[in-house]
């Protein structure tokens, strides 16, 4: 049966509030941003207002508070429950209706007038049953990330914050460090490099095979190792402009629009101008070492962003840094331990890649009943 939007939903807008302590999820335009203990909705969706996130969908079962750049989304039960409310607004890709000159914005006006087909509430759940299995795999899979991720991290505190390292009992210390460790500055133990745009005036720069990231593509992942970004150029591309081809397990620094995030190169790969990626002298210094350090140390970074209008950790002040330099047989070591956790880390958001293909196939055509459940 067709209905407009305005006869399945209701909206609200979410509140100002500063995340803090507590058990209670807040969320912002792209999911989660903080805690709090105030607890204000239950069982809602929210959908990104404003914003690079605009048209973002979240399904939130649960006890929850949000900010003031969401809305919340109420459903009419009796015509459509909300698990499949969720799969319905994220198959209508919302950020497409956006409207605003200065940022994209959603508003109840340019929702309500919306329409959809939706089938009896019986059929809703069995699509539903099908596609939240898909769900259930990657928030599985998700949670095994984050593990991994913190065995990685405390790893590296264990040995080389806490100096609690194997044979720690019979080493002696000089001036608070374990004696024939080094402080480097990063200048020292690698090559930076720079990255470049290539002319978008110029289609023949563009949709090539060589991948190409911006510090954009690192904010939402989720793993370690990154092989591919939102976009690719063509090898004439690559020529024409500063961009350098980075070699696998360069350890990718974002210096700008955000500072701070970290990944290694799974492949070989090149960057916009707003990373300083650092290639290894691998007899000084590990890029999974590198990594975590970079990754535990991200707000100590970005207080060394200097610019009133546009902040960057300049390449000056990125070879200045100092990073403690353990033996090298130790870093061998720990290399070993931290890349079976990284690799099986890769594994996993793999899996979550396919799951999340296979999954947004058979969304539009369960749910416009071109696939029988």
């Amino acid at each position: 049966m067709q209905y407009k939007f305005e006869q399945l939903f209701e909206w609200s807008s979410g509140k100002p509030i500063v995340p803090s302590s507590g058990p209670i999820p807040i969320y912002g335009s792209n999911g989660i941003i903080g805690y709090t203990n105030e607890k204000k909705y239950h069982n809602k969706i929210v959908l990104g207002r404003v914003g690079a996130y605009c048209g973002s969908v979240a399904y939130c079962p649960n006890d929850f508070n949000a900010t003031d750049n969401t809305l919340i989304t109420s459903c009419d039960e009796s015509k459509i429950c909300y698990h499949y409310a969720y799969y319905l607004l994220k198959k209508y890709q919302l950020n497409d209706y956006a409207g605003g000159a200065a940022q994209p914005l959603i508003t109840q006006g340019l929702l309500k007038h919306l329409k959809c087909e939706i089938p009896t509430l019986d059929i809703q759940k069995k699509v539903v049953s099908i596609l939240s299995a898909y769900d259930s795999l990657i928030e599985n899979n998700n949670k095994r990330i984050k593990i991994l991720e913190q065995m990685a991290e405390n790893l590296y505190k264990e040995w080389f914050v806490r100096f609690r390292f194997p044979g720690h009992e019979t080493t002696s210390f000089e001036n608070g460090i374990p004696k024939g460790w080094k402080l480097k500055h990063v200048s020292e133990i690698g090559d930076i490099i720079g990255g470049g745009t290539p002319s978008t005036d110029n289609e023949e720069y563009w949709n090539g095979n060589i991948p190409w990231l911006s510090p954009a593509d690192l904010t939402d992942y989720q793993g370690v190792y990154i092989d591919k970004g939102a976009n690719n150029i063509t090898e004439l591309g690559l020529a024409k402009s500063s961009a350098k081809m980075m070699p696998k397990d360069t350890v990718l620094l974002s210096s700008r629009a955000p500072i701070g995030y970290v990944a290694l190169a799974k492949n070989d790969i090149c960057t916009n101008q707003g990373f300083k990626s650092i290639v290894c002298n691998q007899s000084i210094m590990k890029p999974s070492c590198l990594y975590l350090y970079f990754k535990l140390n991200k707000s100590y970074l970005q207080s060394f962003a200097s610019g009133a209008t546009f902040p960057e950790l300049s390449g000056s002040m990125v070879k200045k840094l100092k990073v403690l330099v353990p033996d090298i047989s130790l870093l061998e070591k720990f290399d070993t331990f931290a890349k079976k956790l990284f690799e099986k880390t890769d594994v996993l958001l793999t899996q979550n890649q396919n799951l999340i293909k296979q999954r947004d196939l058979l969304l539009p055509r369960l749910m416009s009943g071109k696939l029988a459940v």
